[in-house]
């Protein structure tokens, strides 16, 4: 495992472009604007961004001044958590949201991004849908009282675009600026499933991740739906708190887990390979902590964010020691 790029803030999910090039989804580190239990109140800002990240390392930035939500010291970051490339080349990304209450208590500016799709390229930046307003209206997986919204994974397929809404437990598709539901990834009673990562599957059907906090250390499941919608099947288990998803050249499955054990705080991440023949290949080193995402090059180098809980940088005193967020490339797996 080698650093790719160092100092980002919150990173997330990371999609790879054919010419070799990296995109991240930034989170950032939330904002001044503060409210809420003084010890511990939550803050907004606008420091999330898209960056595009070359192969040796160089960084700029594609989209800057994007929703980003979080504490004081600017860990457990969420924003633009999301980001993937359309076969046409286009660069979408979705922000996060909350429960009508939320959005609607928050700044102007705020209220404007949360809950929402967005191309980034080709410019200019445009605003595709607004992805929570469908589950404020649907309550899509009908838990009572939980009209909650948190747009986390995307899918950029020809002609439509495909989004998992971790607070709705549901896969969205957007075409045009039509939402409608694909599948709903229902839990058990107050468990949720909250899916969170989606990949095209060489056989064209959409694969989902789960974080599956609730059903604890092994619990989460990646499962597949048709490409036009419908049930879920379950297609794998065992795994911990999914946070990214893609295939491999060789039709390998690559699942990034931000734990192995969601009792320990210090316990390492992993992304396990899963080969056709469905033989299981983990790679979990002390060094990747909270890993988030997943991009499989065409030489089977496997991207991930690491550290994605924290911004760019952390204080010496700091239980993280100057440690902050960065992506790395895993070699060999």
């Amino acid at each position: 495992m080698s650093v790719l790029a160092r100092g980002i803030d919150n990173p997330r999910q990371v999609a790879l472009a054919p010419n070799g090039t990296l995109y991240v989804a930034a989170a950032g580190k939330a904002g001044g604007s503060c409210a809420g239990p003084r010890r511990s109140p939550t803050c907004i800002g606008f420091s999330s961004k898209i960056l595009a990240i070359s192969p040796g390392g160089a960084k700029r930035t594609v989209a800057s001044g994007l929703l980003s939500i979080g504490g004081q010291d600017g860990t457990f970051t969420v924003g633009a958590d999301s980001v993937a490339i359309g076969p046409d080349g286009r660069v979408i990304t979705a922000i996060t949201s909350g429960t009508p209450r939320d959005v609607a208590s928050a700044p102007r500016r705020a209220r404007d991004q949360a809950g929402d799709l967005l191309r980034l390229l080709p410019r200019p930046l445009t605003d595709v849908a607004s992805v929570d307003t469908f589950e404020f209206v649907h309550n899509s997986d009908g838990v009572r009282g939980d009209r909650n919204s948190d747009p986390y994974g995307v899918l950029a397929l020809d002609g439509r675009d495909i989004v998992a809404d971790a607070g709705a437990n549901a896969i969205l598709q957007v075409r045009g600026r039509e939402v409608s539901l694909l599948a709903v990834d229902r839990g058990s009673g107050r468990r949720q499933r909250v899916p969170t990562s989606l990949a095209l599957g060489p056989d064209g059907s959409i694969y989902v991740g789960e974080l599956a906090e609730a059903f604890g250390t092994g619990g989460a499941r990646v499962l597949k739906i048709p490409p036009q919608g419908g049930r879920l099947t379950v297609v794998a288990t065992g795994f911990t708190a999914i946070t990214g998803l893609d295939f491999g050249p060789d039709g390998s499955m690559y699942v990034t887990q931000l734990s192995t054990n969601l009792r320990s705080q210090s316990a390492p991440g992993a992304v396990t390979r899963v080969a056709p023949d469905g033989r299981r290949t983990t790679f979990a080193p002390r060094g990747l902590l909270f890993p988030q995402g997943a991009a499989v090059a065409d030489n089977g180098d496997v991207y991930v964010s690491n550290l994605s809980v924290l911004p760019a940088t952390t204080p010496r005193r700091s239980p993280f020691r100057r440690a902050g967020g960065e992506v790395v490339r895993i070699s060999g797996l």
